[in-house]
C-alpha cells in the first residue's frame, strides 16, 4: 500500500473536535475515511465499534464502507454503524415503534393520483394530463422538508403573505392587484396541498422516504430523551461526501453531535453536483456553524491523472466562485499526453470521429474497457451508439432502465394482450414479429378493416377468421398466438404476478434458451413484479395493468444490471453517473451550447426566498453547477482526456470551451486542438439497424417472440421496417391529406405513416371524446338557436346523454372533464345569449375534398357563418369558425395556423365562399381569436401543403423523439424508444 501523504496522516491521526477534510479527485478520500476509523477504534481507550457512526449519502457506498473496514479490521465482534441518512434515521424511528410502509418518489406519486380527487387542485391540475404538475408539487414538498418546512410553517408564511397584499392592494393598479393576487391563490393552494397530501399518505399507513430525515430532527425535538439516548450511543460521527448535505441534515447533525464535537466531514465543494436531488448550496459553511472551531484538512495530492490534466481542469474550475482558499491539485505523475480538444461542425461528425479513434485506440493495444465515454444526457450518446454498432465495436451503457429494452417490451405486449386482446398497440407489435408469420400486407389489410368497422385489430381478425376459415390467416401464427393468450388469460384470474410471469417466459422460451443479458433484464423486471406484489393487495394481472401504467407515467425505472464482464466493451455514462469512477481513457461527448451546460430548467413552483434556512445561492448556481459536473468529468481520467465541442460554422462554442483556453500557458503547454473533418450525416434510423452482437450489454438479445437458430429479421419484432419509405404501390395515386395528417407528418414521421398510412389503430384518447362531444353540444346548441333563444338546461342535457367515458384514464380525469365540459357550455350559452347570429344560415360540421394537384386536401369545418355588415348577411362572405377544447390558441398562433389557411383555401376554391374571417373559438376561455388570410397568404399555404406532400413521398419516415413523445401512442412499436445496445 503507497505511504500515506502528510494531510491523509493529519486527517487520519486527528484527535478530539470537528474536522472538515476538503477532498479533492484522486486524492484518497475513501481510504482517508476508512483509516480514520481503524485509527479511532486503536488509539481511543475504550472505543468500541459500534459507538462509531458514518454516514453516506448511498446504499452502495454505505456497503463499500462496510467492505472496506471489514476487510482492515476482520476481527471485529460487532462493525461500526455505516448506514445512508434515510437508514440511520429510519432506525431511530423504528426503535419508537415507527411501522409506516415506505413510498419512494414514484410510490407517492402513484399514490397522490391515485388520489387526486381529495388534494384540492385549481390551478396545478391539467385535464388531459392529471398528473402533470403532481412531480412538481412533491418537489416542492420535498424541498420544504429539506429546509424542515412543515405544513404549518407554510400556511403562516402564506397568511403573513397574503396580509401583506391586503394592506397594499389599494395602492396597485388593477393588472398588477390581479396578477398578485391570482398568485396568493397558488400559494394557498400549495398550503392545501401540501396538508391534504401529508395527511392522505399519514392516514393510509405510509410515509415518504424523503421525509424521514425530517421526521427524525422533529421526533428529536419532541423527544429530548430519545435524543440523550442517540447521543450516548455515538462518540465519534463520520460523513462522507458531505457537500452533497442539505439543511435538515446538517440539523440532524447538530441535535446529534455535542461538544467536543467529535465529527468528521469530507467532501469537496468543486464536485457538489446533486443539486436536483436535494443537495442544498454552502454545506460546508453550515458546517462552520453549527460546529465552530473545525479544523481543515486540505487533500490535494491527486493520485489518478497526468500533471496536463490536472492543469487543464483546475483552468476550468478556478472560473467558480469558492467559499474558501484551497490549494490546487498536484501530482507526482508525469504530463502525460497532451489534453486533445475537437472541434467539429455538428453531431454526425463527432460521433464517426469518436468511434474511429475508439477503432484506432484498440488497435494500439488500449483495452476497450479503459475507455470511457461521458455525456450530460442520455440522448447524446445516440449518435455514437450507432458509428460504434456500424463498426462491431463492443460497448456497455450504464444507466439504462430495462423497460426500454427489446426482450421487457415485448413481456410487456405480452401481459397487455393477456389483459385485454383489444390492446390494438401491443397487437401490432407481436405481430411484427416473424415468428406470427403474419405478412404485411395481411396486417394492413386487418388494420384498414378495424378503422372502418370502428373495431378493435383483434376483433377484425376474428372476424376475418370465421368469414373465411381456410383463408390467408390460417397459414399464419395468429391461431397458436391467440390460443396462448386465452390460456394465459385463464391462469392470471388465479395466479399472482411472478408465477404467471414464469409461466409466459417458460411457454416463450427459445429452444435454444435465452442469451446471458436476456436472462438478466427479465430477472431485473421478475423483481420489479415481486417488489409490487409485495405492496398489493391483489397480486394479480388485473391490479398490476393499471399499476404499471401509472409507474411508467410517474416516470419510474426498473434499472438494468450491469454486465457482468465488461472488460473489452467501451464504458457510456453521464456524467453524473461516473462520479467515483476512474478510466485511462475519456471522452467528454458533446460540449455544446445547451447541452453542456445545459438549460436551465428552473422548477416550476418556486421555492420562496423567504423559507431558505441555509447560505444564499449565487445568481449564477446553474452554471456553477455545471461547471462542476464538466470538472468532475475531466478528473475522471488517468491518462488521457478527449473534449468533443460542437459549435456551428461562425457560431460560439461552449462558455466551458472558453474557460478551458481561458489560460494561454495551460493552452500552449497542455492542449492539442483537432479540427474534426465534416462527416456525411446518416438516418439514425439507419445506424439504429440491428446487427447480431452490438454489445455486451444486450448480445444478441432475441425477441420473446422469436426463434434463436432463426435469423435477426424472425428474431425481432421488425420495428425499423416500420420508418422505411413508403412501397411504390401505395404512393401511385394522390396523397389525401388533412390539417391534422400535415402536422403529425411535421412533428413527426413515422408517427405519420403509421396513423395515416399503416393505419395502426391507437386506442381512444379523452381529448378526443371530449372534443367530439363538446362540438356535438355546440352544433345542438346552434341547431336550436333556429328556433329562438336556447336555454342552458336544454344543452346541458344533450351533454350529459352524449356523453362516452371511452378513454378516460379514471374517473377523477372523466369526472374532471364532464365538469370543466359544463362550466365551458354554460359560459357559451351566456355569452351567446346577447350575439345577432343568424342560424338558419350558419352551416356546422362542413365536409370537404380539395384537389390541390399533388395531392387531395381533406377536412371539416366546424362552423361557417354569414358575415353581417351595415345590417345585412352576405351568404358568401363569411367567418370560418374551428372550436378548440384544449389550451386555448393565442393570436400569433391564428396568425401562424395552417389549418386555418387550408380551412380558407377550402372554403375559397371548393366551396366558392369568401373566407373573411378566420377565428380559433376557445371554449376552454370562451374566448374567440381572429385573424384573416391574403390571396398572397393563401398561395404561400398552397405551395406549403404541395411541398409536404412531396417531402412525404420521399421520406424514410424516421422518427423524430423529443417532448411530443410523452403523449404519443405510438412509442411501444417506435424503434427511437428501443434501447437495442
Amino acid at each position: 500500500m503507497v505511504e500515506l501523504n502528510p494531510e491523509q496522516r493529519q486527517a487520519i491521526e486527528h484527535g478530539g473536535g470537528p474536522m472538515l477534510v476538503i477532498a479533492g479527485p484522486g486524492s484518497g478520500k475513501t481510504r482517508v475515511i476508512t483509516e480514520r476509523i481503524v485509527h479511532l477504534l486503536s488509539h481511543v481507550p475504550g472505543l468500541r465499534p459500534e459507538q462509531i457512526l458514518a454516514v453516506t449519502f448511498t446504499e452502495k457506498a454505505a456497503g463499500e464502507m462496510k467492505h472496506r473496514v471489514t476487510t482492515a479490521l476482520p476481527d471485529l465482534e460487532s462493525p461500526p454503524h455505516i448506514s445512508t441518512f434515510h437508514a440511520f434515521c429510519l432506525g431511530v424511528l423504528r426503535e419508537r415503534h415507527f411501522e409506516r410502509r415506505l413510498l419512494d418518489k414514484v410510490d407517492v406519486w402513484i399514490f397522490l393520483r391515485q388520489r387526486m380527487e381529495h388534494l384540492g387542485l385549481d390551478f396545478y391540475q391539467k385535464l388531459a394530463e392529471p398528473g402533470a404538475f403532481l412531480h412538481d408539487l412533491n418537489e416542492f414538498f420535498s424541498r420544504c422538508q429539506d429546509e424542515l418546512i412543515e405544513p404549518e410553517d407554510f400556511e403562516a408564511y402564506v397568511a403573513q403573505t397574503e396580509g401583506e397584499f391586503l394592506n397594499r392592494a389599494a395602492h396597485l393598479d388593477t393588472e398588477a392587484a390581479t396578477l398578485e393576487g391570482q398568485e396568493i391563490l397558488k400559494k394557498k393552494e400549495l398550503a392545501r396541498v401540501f396538508r391534504n397530501s401529508r395527511k392522505l399518505i399519514e392516514d393510509a399507513g405510509c410515509s415518504n422516504l424523503g421525509s424521514l430525515i425530517s421526521e427524525a430532527v422533529r421526533f428529536f425535538d419532541c423527544e429530548p430523551e430519545t435524543l440523550e439516548l442517540q447521543r450516548s450511543k455515538f462518540r465519534y460521527v463520520l460523513v462522507d461526501e458531505f457537500q452533497d448535505s442539505n439543511f435538515a441534515q446538517v440539523e440532524l447533525l447538530r441535535r446529534l453531535v455535542v461538544k467536543p464535537y467529535n465529527i468528521t466531514a469530507v467532501g469537496d465543494e468543486d464536485q457538489a453536483i446533486y443539486r436536483f436531488r436535494g443537495a442544498a448550496h454552502g454545506a460546508f459553511e453550515m458546517f462552520h456553524r453549527a460546529f465552530p472551531g473545525a479544523a481543515v484538512v486540505n487533500l490535494f495530492r491527486n493520485y489518478r491523472s497526468t500533471q496536463r490534466v490536472l492543469r487543464a481542469s483546475g483552468v476550468v474550475i478556478a472560473k467558480n466562485t469558492h467559499s474558501g482558499k484551497k490549494p490546487p491539485l498536484m501530482t507526482e505523475r508525469e504530463d502525460g499526453d497532451k489534453v486533445l480538444l475537437l472541434d467539429s461542425l455538428d453531431y454526425p461528425s463527432e460521433a464517426a470521429w469518436a468511434a474511429e479513434e475508439i477503432e484506432r485506440l484498440a488497435k494500439r493495444g488500449t483495452r476497450l474497457g479503459d475507455i470511457a465515454v461521458l455525456y450530460r444526457a442520455h440522448s447524446h450518446r445516440d449518435l455514437l451508439v450507432g458509428e460504434l454498432r456500424a463498426r462491431r465495436i463492443p460497448f456497455s451503457i450504464r444507466g439504462l432502465s430495462v423497460l426500454s429494452t427489446v426482450i421487457v417490451r415485448d413481456v410487456v405486449a405480452y401481459l397487455n394482450l393477456v389483459h385485454s386482446p383489444h390492446h390494438n398497440i401491443s397487437l401490432t407489435r407481436v405481430l411484427l414479429a416473424g415468428r406470427w408469420r403474419f405478412p404485411a400486407a395481411l396486417a394492413l389489410e386487418i388494420r384498414k378493416e378495424s378503422a372502418r368497422e370502428r373495431c378493435s385489430l383483434f376483433t377484425a381478425i376474428e372476424t376475418r377468421e370465421k368469414a373465411e376459415p381456410g383463408g390467408e390467416l390460417s397459414r399464419t401464427g395468429w391461431s397458436e398466438l391467440n390460443m396462448s393468450l386465452r390460456n394465459l388469460r385463464s391462469a392470471s384470474h388465479e395466479l399472482p404476478m411472478t408465477a404467471l410471469f414464469d409461466r409466459l417466459v417458460e411457454f416463450c422460451r427459445p429452444p435454444l434458451g435465452f442469451s446471458t443479458a436476456d436472462l438478466s433484464n427479465l430477472d431485473a423486471f421478475q423483481r420489479f413484479l415481486g417488489e409490487w406484489e409485495a405492496k398489493s393487495e391483489t397480486r394479480r394481472l388485473a391490479g398490476f395493468i393499471p399499476y404499471f401504467q401509472y409507474f411508467q407515467d410517474a416516470g419510474g425505472k426498473v434499472e438494468a444490471p450491469s454486465p457482468r464482464d465488461s472488460t473489452n466493451a467501451v464504458q457510456m455514462m453521464t456524467v453524473h453517473s461516473a462520479k467515483g469512477l476512474e478510466f485511462p481513457v475519456v471522452f467528454i461527448l458533446s460540449v455544446a451550447p445547451r447541452r453542456f451546460p445545459h438549460g436551465e430548467q428552473k422548477p416550476v413552483i418556486e421555492f420562496p426566498d423567504e423559507l431558505r434556512k441555509g447560505p444564499e445561492p449565487p445568481p449564477d448556481i446553474h452554471l456553477q453547477e455545471e461547471r462542476r459536473l464538466f470538472f468532475v468529468a475531466m478528473t475522471r481520467a488517468k491518462d488521457r482526456l478527449l473534449i468533443s465541442s460542437v459549435a456551428k460554422q461562425g457560431k460560439k462554442p461552449s462558455e466551458f470551451i472558453d474557460d478551458l483556453l481561458s489560460s494561454p500557458a495551460v493552452t500552449a503547454r497542455d492542449m492539442e486542438r483537432i479540427q474534426v473533418p465534416q462527416h456525411p450525416a446518416e438516418d439514425l434510423a439507419h445506424r439504429r439497424a440491428r446487427t447480431p452482437e452490438p454489445s455486451v450489454h444486450t448480445k444478441a438479445q432475441p425477441s420473446l417472440f422469436g426463434k434463436a437458430e432463426a435469423p435477426p429479421s424472425a428474431v425481432y419484432p421488425n420495428l425499423d421496417e416500420l420508418a422505411g419509405p413508403l412501397p411504390a404501390s401505395s404512393s401511385d395515386g394522390k396523397l389525401r391529406l388533412s390539417a391534422t395528417s400535415i402536422e403529425t407528418f411535421q412533428t413527426c414521421p413515422l408517427k405519420y405513416k403509421l396513423g395515416h398510412e399503416l393505419h395502426v389503430p391507437a386506442g381512444p384518447q379523452p381529448t378526443l371524446t371530449f372534443g367530439n362531444i363538446m362540438h356535438q353540444s355546440v352544433r345542438h346548441y346552434f341547431d336550436l338557436r333556429k328556433n329562438g333563444k336556447v336555454k342552458y338546461e336544454d344543452i346541458e342535457e344533450f351533454y350529459l346523454k352524449a356523453w362516452r367515458a371511452a378513454g378516460f384514464e379514471d374517473a377523477y380525469q372523466e369526472q374532471t372533464y364532464r365538469k370543466a365540459g359544463l362550466e365551458q357550455l354554460r359560459e357559451f350559452v351566456l355569452r351567446h345569449e346577447s350575439m345577432a347570429v343568424p342560424a338558419d344560415r350558419v352551416r356546422t360540421e362542413e365536409h370537404f375534398l380539395l384537389d390541390m394537384g399533388e395531392c387531395l386536401l381533406e377536412g371539416r369545418i366546424d362552423q361557417i357563418n354569414p358575415v353581417v355588415a351595415r345590417g345585412r348577411t352576405d351568404d358568401s362572405t363569411v367567418e370560418l369558425i374551428d372550436y378548440k377544447t384544449g389550451r386555448p390558441k393565442s393570436q400569433k398562433d391564428a396568425d401562424k395556423s395552417l389549418q386555418l389557411s387550408i380551412y380558407a383555401l377550402a372554403a375559397r376554391d371548393g366551396l366558392k365562399l369568401r373566407p373573411e374571417k378566420l377565428t380559433f373559438y376557445n371554449l376552454t376561455s370562451n374566448e374567440p381569436v381572429s385573424t384573416t388570410r391574403t390571396t398572397s397568404d393563401l398561395k404561400q399555404a398552397a405551395e406549403k401543403i404541395r411541398e409536404v406532400a412531396g417531402e412525404i413521398r420521399g421520406s424514410n419516415f424516421a422518427p423524430t423523439p423529443g417532448f411530443a413523445c410523452k403523449w404519443c401512442d405510438y412509442v411501444p412499436i417506435c424503434p427511437a424508444h428501443e434501447e437495442v445496445y
